[in-house]
């Protein structure tokens, strides 16, 4: 399995688990551990080697990433009785710019 083969799954797992959260929501502590997971999957993205990987797989992930990361938070922030306004603020941002462009950016 490749670098971007392993991100993407580890993406997806993230991914299921904010699905799941939506439909039945998980305990503080398994939010904590998925905002420790995305930020290090974030950090690995971002320390791999790009050569040989089309733009708009990479562009794909980090918007996933991005996706991920900031609905973690929100979730985190919200079982915490804290702020999410600022969190919403980048998600937002992240989909206008999407919508914009035409392309993850």
């Amino acid at each position: 399995m490749t670098k971007m083969e392993e991100l993407n799954a580890r993406v997806e797992r993230v991914e299921r688990s904010v699905f799941e959260h939506s439909l039945c929501p998980k305990k503080l502590d398994e939010l904590l551990d998925m905002q420790g997971e995305i930020s290090d999957i974030r950090e690995s993205f971002l320390n791999q080697p790009f050569t040989g990987i089309a733009v708009e797989e990479l562009e794909d992930l980090r918007f996933r990433i991005l996706e991920c990361e900031f609905n973690v938070h929100i979730f985190a922030s919200e079982a915490m009785y804290q702020s999410t306004e600022e969190s919403m603020r980048r998600l937002n941002d992240l989909y206008e710019t999407v919508s914009d462009g035409g392309e993850n950016q």
